[in-house]
């Protein structure tokens, strides 16, 4: 598929069970990391500018106001040395502190406050970098005519046990079901759930004119509803049947309905609504179903919160896997084609280790072309806090 998975399948940051960080290393220069992540100086990234700095500091500075109010050791996720180095909330306390007294616009400021209180890790190997975007879909609050497919909240009883002394044979520790005679079961399946097994069990947030609208919705993991009377709301996700996600695009290219040069979420749109017999039986392939909440207050330029329940930037915010990146790190990414500072804000659920995230592009149609057309290779770079021993002592403090 075009792109393994999007950031609707994200869960959300409180139910996240994450890789436990590992004992922190001695204070001092920072260290090779056996998982891929080398320490390299800021002069080796590619394109790497004030521009870059000054554009990336917003999402950075988003993040640290939900961080500054965490437990310190609140685990945002990753391995080896980014776990060991960034993977507690606590980690990044004086950092965050220094990244509020930047002056807005400050470019100089910027880019010398990322030298100063962070290290570059290049991750091993490229990396697939693609894009993901928020649609905007014609909606209702009520069902009335032609808005009669329903977008399900959080059911009542779905269960979401965090296994914190167990792991299965494939490491998960958390498990999604319901509870059958004192029984933890598999949730309801896609098909099930569409055949109305949860309508005594869960409220519908909003009602839509499709089912492929619904199931976009879905792999967008949020969206933005323009209801007839013009007014925009926003969803936000709330979290999943816990069922495995299967990626539509790549059963499409299996079966001759699209090229895998052709996959992207505007065709995979367009054949579906072009094909509503095959679609059913598409959709229902993927078991994974997504629920959501109404989100508030999010600020017309930005997305609805992601993973680390930040609203996402365009451009700004990127989708990583959180086992191997911390929620909250910056991420450098340079391709051929751009070269780009971001902050991991949310979670791809497709992507493993560093071979693949994916960058939000914003919000509508213009912000989905970009989306679709992002889809090559490049190198990305994780910033972690410098150890205590090597950190500036003031806002002037050395740099790499």
């Amino acid at each position: 598929m075009h792109r393994s998975t999007l950031r609707g399948l994200a869960a959300p940051f409180t139910a996240i069970t994450l890789l436990a960080g590992c004992a922190l290393p001695p204070a001092g220069a920072p260290q090779a990391d056996h998982a891929g992540l080398t320490p390299v100086p800021f002069a080796t990234l590619p394109g790497w500018s004030v521009e870059a700095a000054v554009a990336g500091l917003p999402s950075f500075q988003r993040s640290c106001k939900v961080i500054a109010v965490m437990p310190v050791d609140q685990t945002l996720g990753g391995a080896g040395v980014a776990g060991a180095l960034g993977g507690k909330a606590g980690q990044w306390r004086a950092a965050c502190a220094a990244a509020e007294a930047v002056p807005p616009d400050d470019a100089a400021a910027a880019q010398h406050f990322f030298e100063a209180w962070m290290v570059p890790y290049a991750a091993s190997g490229a990396t697939r970098i693609t894009g993901y975007y928020e649609p905007v879909y014609p909606g209702s609050e009520i069902r009335e005519r032609g808005y009669d497919v329903p977008i399900y909240g959080r059911p009542r009883n779905l269960v979401n046990a965090n296994l914190s002394a167990f792991r299965d044979a494939s490491g998960k520790r958390r498990i999604v079901g319901r509870l059958r005679y004192g029984t933890m079961v598999p949730y309801y399946t896609r098909a099930q759930i569409e055949a109305g097994e949860i309508n005594r069990e869960a409220k519908v947030v909003a009602w839509v004119k499709n089912p492929v609208d619904a199931y976009m919705i879905q792999l967008q993991g949020a969206a933005r509803l323009r209801l007839p009377d013009g007014t925009l709301i926003d969803l936000g996700f709330d979290g999943t049947n816990g069922r495995t996600y299967t990626p539509i695009g790549k059963l499409m290219v299996e079966k001759g309905y699209l090229k895998p040069d052709q996959v992207s979420i505007t065709s995979i749109r367009a054949w579906l609504l072009a094909h509503p017999v095959e679609a059913r039986g598409l959709m229902d392939a993927n078991k994974n179903y997504v629920f959501f909440k109404r989100i508030r207050g999010v600020p017309d330029d930005l997305g609805t919160p992601g993973a680390l329940d930040v609203p996402l930037a365009p451009e700004g915010s990127i989708a990583v896997d959180e086992k191997a990146i911390p929620l909250g790190a910056p991420v450098y990414v340079a391709t051929k084609s751009l070269a780009r500072l971001t902050t991991a804000q949310d979670i791809d659920v497709g992507a493993h280790g560093t071979s693949a995230a994916q960058i939000f592009f914003g919000i509508g149609n213009e912000a989905a072309a970009q989306a679709s057309a992002q889809d090559g290779t490049g190198r990305i770079f994780i910033f972690l806090p410098r150890q205590p021993a090597a950190a500036p002592t003031s806002a002037k403090g050395a740099s790499s």
